[in-house]
């Protein structure tokens, strides 16, 4: 019989979701509830509720409406075409196309943009992203109200008003919502597998540990470079601590309840079949590209990519060269102790960097001024946790019996989905905080997230073949 380790947060998780669930959310109230009370900012309350509000309209319902995009063609297109007239009616009011835009009850520009955009992207990827959505969506609705409580614990420590709490806002519930809907694909891998659902979800929810930490050292790793900056070699030690928190919750809110959720839900043996189906689609549609990218082609593209990377640091400089160094040993670090594996640090780390010199390069080609370090590097961070979806994939999909292209296919065909689900979340979540706490270089971040893992999702197969043919030889 098939079989999978579970561990102890993930058999926690399955076999007592109504307890975990319980006491999860009375702590999270809890939070809440003494954040407004003691926090010395009259608005505290509000702000959470804004954050509420919008994690609710700008994330999770941009995804839930994905993921209930119907399958059959007809249904579909009707489907398609009534969210996209709402969309894009919303969008022009808030434009002031329309009466409405023109009131005071206009919707606000950047987030109605972000919450349309977001479904729109997750539309047009649904072959690839709607089942493993369906199955992990109630995660990211738990992320939602976990890093509601971290915001409430801000308040507590009166540091709401911190010029980094809505990045760390940002970083915490995109952390979570992956966490969340990565619980939804490792529970339909194990299923299509054969386990029984519990065992299934129980498994998932310990496979999600490791991502989940992930995504709080980043958050940590993020906060210690920006408050050690700003206060001139001193890291605010509360501003940290808050910014782990609030990551800690929101991740662990979507991984117990996901892996809840998933432990009583009764799948049919369609599960099975789309999972299945997903994986035979990718690996037709993943031929070509195959085909032209032998080892040898990899290394060599990716000796060409460190030759362009070393131009356009001379032409443009690496700016913060120091800070990013020592962000980036803190990734090395955060990836080497949460996915045990050198390799994959090393693959994470050399991505960013490479990403974030050609970022630099892009905005100086297209005189564009870039983000402040804070923005830049809350983009890092989102960046990282996103492209970690990838190279723990690559982790996963290591085998000595494989090629270099085996492990490159099986990563990738494992790992886009759930990048593609963290890249829009990434964006949706960062001009949610933004929004929220009032962040007005926010959108700025998300635009340089959205570049910065963009390439390094371009970068990502040609690495993966080049380093998986230096580490196992066939």
């Amino acid at each position: 019989m098939p079989s999978a380790p579970t561990g102890f947060l993930g058999k926690l998780s399955a076999e007592r979701p109504f307890l975990v669930t319980s006491v999860l959310a009375l702590g999270v109230a809890a939070l809440c509830v003494l954040g407004v009370r003691h926090s010395a900012d009259p608005g505290s309350g509000f702000l959470i509720l804004k954050f509420l509000a919008a994690g609710t309209a700008i994330v999770f319902a941009p995804l839930a409406l994905a993921a209930l995009t119907p399958e059959k063609l007809v249904f579909r297109l009707f489907f398609l075409v009534l969210i996209t007239a709402l969309g894009a009616g919303l969008v022009a009011a808030a434009f002031g196309a329309t009466p409405l835009g023109q009131s005071d009850f206009a919707p606000p520009q950047a987030a109605t943009g972000a919450g349309f955009g977001l479904f729109i992207f997750l539309a047009a990827l649904a072959p690839l992203t709607r089942s493993t959505l369906r199955l992990g969506l109630v995660g990211p609705a738990a992320a939602v109200i976990g890093v509601a409580g971290g915001v409430g614990y801000f308040a507590l420590e009166n540091i709401v008003l911190s010029p980094f709490s809505a990045a760390a806002a940002a970083i915490a519930l995109m952390g979570g919502a992956c966490v969340g809907v990565g619980v939804g694909a490792d529970f339909a891998r194990h299923f299509a597998r054969g386990l029984s659902p519990k065992e299934a979800a129980a498994a998932a929810g310990h496979g999600a540990a490791a991502p989940a930490a992930f995504c709080i050292l980043a958050a940590a790793a993020y906060m210690t470079i920006v408050t050690f900056k700003a206060n001139f070699g001193a890291v605010d030690w509360r501003v940290l601590v808050a910014a782990a928190a609030a990551a800690l919750i929101g991740a662990a809110a979507a991984l117990t309840v996901a892996t809840g959720v998933l432990s009583i839900f009764k799948p049919s043996e369609q599960v099975a079949v789309d999972e299945n189906r997903r994986r035979q689609r990718f690996a037709e549609s993943w031929r070509p590209f195959r085909k032209r990218l032998p080892a040898t082609t990899a290394m060599a593209a990716s000796a060409i990519a460190g030759v362009l990377t070393v131009i356009a640091a001379f032409e443009t400089g690496v700016p913060e060269a120091a800070s990013l160094a020592v962000f980036l040993l803190f990734i090395l670090i955060a990836a080497g102790l949460t996915f045990v594996s050198v390799r994959t640090s090393l693959l994470i780390v050399v991505i960013l960097f490479l990403s974030t010199v050609f970022t630099q390069y892009l905005y100086a080609v297209f005189g564009l001024a870039s983000p402040a370090a804070p923005e830049r590097f809350a983009g890092l961070a989102l960046s990282a946790i996103a492209l970690s979806q990838l190279t723990v994939s690559w982790r996963n999909a290591s085998d000595i019996w494989r090629n270099a292209r085996d492990i490159a296919q099986n990563a990738m065909s494992d790992g886009l989905r759930r990048f593609a689900i963290a890249y829009g979340v990434g964006g949706a979540a960062t001009v949610a905080s933004a929004y929220a706490f009032s962040w007005e270089a926010g959108v700025g971040a998300a635009a340089y997230f959205a570049i910065h893992a963009g390439i390094g999702l371009f970068l990502a197969p040609f690495l993966m073949v080049a380093l998986s043919a230096q580490f196992q030889r066939y």
